[in-house]
């Protein structure tokens, strides 16, 4: 039986043990002789333990014990990361107080955010049922990705572009899961066929959850339901070198907003088609010793629907084109290294109320990127890396005297450069060190948002004069990997000049800028009025991880982990940056056997009281969770390996207020949940 652990720097991994590889021998697996995780979203080929900065890793099994129908919701308590949790279906992760433009999201290292990034209420176009493992990436790796990775990369991991023959010509998955609080239903299946050296992909899952119960049951918190549904399909041909491939997928999801409008409460009606194509071919010569290639193109759109009227208010609709060519490249002096160009074409536009909110835009990105890894003695490794990008973004600005909307193109050159130190100390023992300046372009919406969003509640106004946001990063890291303890800990600062904020001005409208109490005879009040604007400010944390096993029992492990992480957010002119996590502690005990483990543990968010303007403090509160998983013997299954979990949260059935969440007065996220699961690989 594998049992793969995953202790990446900030993270700790959980600690359900995962079921036996694809066409893996249930009896041959063993812990001790497993491979070296690889991290895919570096541009080299590397380990968890040969990057400067910080990894999180979150495997196959997790994800399908989770339950999670978003990535915030699978993210979200891990050390380091918190989850917006505007709606059950829109939850978008938030690494160190950083979150919207300034995390990026992909699927095999290409963009999909959709239009999650401008405005919480819209969820991120991938569902974690479609993902085989997640990695969230910081430091000079990100600058692949482009400068919307300033706080890190959500990089979502499949194979629906096969890049290898699986063993045996064919493998597959099946999984479901039951919560009770939601009365949650979710299934998925996936496979994969060789014939020949064509290998064809197909997955598929579904989702369907009602109203969430919360403390005070039978209470429910009102359009927290969920339906959504996704089917995927590709094929790749392999070669002795290499690979080529492209897959095509559709992800259709509707979910309510909570704290409606009792008028007509809105729900969220979304899809997206995304196509992708990948080649690789390696073993080309001295120099260039890799090509990789990869490309794709989403279409995007959502309305927000009135459930009793089934009127369309808002109707975003966003396209995107993106490219990526890499070299890995051979010794160049000491350097090996990869060089790649990246461009994108994003086209965003909004009907209806939406179009209020937002004209068409339009955002074209060009940029040239490296990064090199110089052994500088056989226990201390250099990395860098750097970015040179062009960015172009027209759309329209609102003049708030004249209230005309005026075309505008605002043309941005962001650079960007980070470098880093990877020491091993020996008995597993590896330090890091990081520096990092990353410069920032406005998005579209922060330039020239200009109207009200009903999903929000708020009447948000751009500022179409907003220069480019640089963040200047340091972070100290020390983490060990091993059998029987393993420890990280990270320490970071990061300076920003310029920083793109989005806060509450004190001031409501209702549907026009004229009726803004701030306009000339305004005296609007259905909305909050939203702005963006920068100022210079200071992010600092530390976050720690670890496990230790403690004595041995039976035919397993007893064991102790831990995990804590804190972010303080200023504004250089005076009072905090809003919405910024509470400060996390946690610990648990578990149990590991070939075909059984167990855990029990907390999670405790302190009291929020380092509050931005118009902001409230938050209280406190206490997750306790269990799980327990059982690998069913070959005798019942065959060779099948087979599964069974039943895993327990918040089961103090404790109030929980996200402070990050814009809903968080009206809002408690789940009560007292027991969720039964099933997986099993063939």
């Amino acid at each position: 039986m594998q049992i793969i652990r995953t202790m990446s720097a900030v993270m700790l991994a959980s600690s359900a043990f995962a079921l036996p590889a694809w066409g893996a021998d249930q009896e041959s697996s063993d812990a001790a002789t497993l491979p070296p995780m690889m991290v895919t979203t570096s541009p080299l080929p590397v380990t968890l333990d040969e990057l400067a900065a910080p990894v999180t890793v979150v495997t196959r099994d997790e994800i399908l014990n989770s339950g999670a129908p978003t990535l915030g919701a699978l993210l979200g308590n891990k050390p380091g990361i918190a989850q917006s949790s505007f709606a059950a279906g829109a939850s978008r992760p938030i690494i160190r107080g950083l979150d919207n433009y300034r995390v990026k999201f992909l699927e095999n290292g290409l963009g999909s955010d959709g239009v999650s990034s401008v405005s919480e209420d819209h969820g991120v176009p991938i569902d974690p049922l479609s993902a085989t493992r997640v990695e969230v990436v910081r430091g000079p790796a990100t600058l692949r990705y482009g400068s919307q990775a300033i706080g890190g990369v959500v990089n979502v991991i499949n194979s629906r572009i096969p890049t290898e023959i699986p063993e045996g010509g064919f493998k597959s998955e099946a999984a479901a899961s039951y919560d009770t609080v939601s009365d949650g239903r979710q299934g998925s299946a996936l496979m994969e066929a060789a014939l020949g050296n064509v290998v064809f992909h197909a997955d598929a899952y579904d989702r369907k959850t009602e109203d969430y119960r919360i403390p005070g049951s039978p209470s429910r918190q009102d359009m927290t339901w969920t339906d959504s549904q996704g089917v995927a399909g590709g094929a790749s041909v392999i070669l002795d070198n290499g690979y080529v491939g492209a897959s095509v997928s559709h992800f259709d999801a509707d979910y309510g907003i909570p704290v409606p409008d009792p008028a007509d409460p809105t729900f969220i009606d979304m899809e997206q088609t995304k196509a992708q194509v990948a080649a690789e071919f390696d073993d080309l010569g001295t120099w260039v010793k890799t090509l990789r290639l990869t490309g794709g193109y989403n279409k995007y759109n959502h309305g927000e629907v009135g459930s009793l009227s089934g009127d369309v208010g808002s109707v975003f609709d966003d396209r995107q084109w993106e490219g990526r060519a890499e070299i890995l490249h051979g010794n160049v002096g000491p350097f090996t290294g990869v060089i790649g160009v990246h461009a994108i074409d994003h086209k965003l536009s909004a009907g209806g109320e939406g179009g209020e909110l937002l004209a068409p835009t339009e955002t074209q990105t060009l940029a040239v990127f490296v990064f090199e890894e110089m052994p500088i003695t056989e226990a201390l490794k250099l990395q860098f890396g750097g970015r040179v990008e062009h960015a172009v973004v027209d759309g329209g600005a609102l003049d708030e005297v004249t209230l005309a909307v005026n075309r505008e193109e605002r043309s941005f050159a962001p650079l960007s450069g980070s470098g880093g130190l990877v020491w091993k100390l020996g008995g597993n023992w590896v330090a890091g060190a990081t520096a990092q300046v990353s410069q920032r372009a406005p998005e579209a919406p922060e330039l020239f948002s200009k109207g009200p969003h009903e999903a929000t509640e708020t009447f948000e106004i751009g500022d179409p004069t907003l220069g480019k946001e640089t963040a200047i990063s340091t972070e100290l890291s020390l983490r060990r990997e091993g059998k029987d303890y393993a420890f990280e800990a990270a320490v970071y600062r990061t300076k920003f000049n310029g920083y793109v904020l989005k806060s509450l001005t004190g001031e409501t409208c209702d549907d026009t800028y004229d009726t803004c109490t701030n306009y000339p005879g305004g005296s609007g009040t259905e909305l909050q009025q939203v702005r963006y604007s920068q100022q210079d400010a200071t992010f600092r944390g530390l976050e720690i991880s670890g496990r230790h096993s403690i004595f041995d029992l039976g035919a397993g492990v007893v064991g102790l982990d831990g995990q804590f992480d804190l972010v303080r957010a200023e504004l250089d002119s005076g009072g905090n940056v809003p919405r910024i996590p509470p400060m996390r502690v946690g610990a648990g005990v578990y149990y590991e056997a070939d075909d059984f483990t167990g855990r029990v543990g907390f999670l405790h968010a302190f009291e929020q009281n380092d509050v931005g303007t118009f902001e409230t403090e938050t209280a406190g509160y206490t997750l306790l969770n269990a799980e327990l998983h059982y690998l069913l013997p070959q005798q019942m299954t065959g060779s099948t390996p087979v599964e069974v979990s039943l895993i327990g949260e918040n089961f103090l059935n404790d109030d929980v207020r996200n402070h990050v969440s814009f809903k968080k007065n009206g809002m408690l996220l789940p009560g007292r949940n027991v969720r039964f699961a099933v997986a099993a690989r063939f």
